[in-house]
C-alpha cells in the first residue's frame, strides 16, 4: 500500500509539471507573438492548439500571455 501511494504521488507530480513545447515543436518566435499581444486564446484561434492538446483550464486561463506561457514551458527567444 505504501508503494502504491508513492507511485500515485510521482505520477501526479509528473503530470503537474510544465512541458517544454520545443521537445515536439519548432521554437516559437516570442518577439512576434509578444508584439501581437498573443494569449492562450490567440494560440487556440490561430493555431488550433486545443485540437491537439488538452489544456488544464483550472491552471490556464484564456488571458494568459505568451510571456507567461514561455516562463513555465521553457520557450526561449
Amino acid at each position: 500500500m505504501k508503494y502504491l501511494a508513492i507511485v500515485a504521488a510521482l505520477l501526479f507530480a509528473g503530470s503537474a509539471a510544465a512541458l517544454d513545447c520545443t521537445e515536439c515543436h519548432e521554437k516559437v518566435d516570442l518577439t512576434v507573438h509578444q508584439e501581437a499581444e498573443a494569449t492562450l486564446a490567440t494560440c487556440n484561434d490561430c493555431h488550433g492548439m486545443s485540437d491537439a492538446h488538452t489544456v488544464d483550464m483550472e491552471l490556464h486561463t484564456p488571458e494568459l500571455t505568451i510571456t507567461e506561457c514561455a516562463d513555465c514551458h521553457g520557450m526561449e527567444k
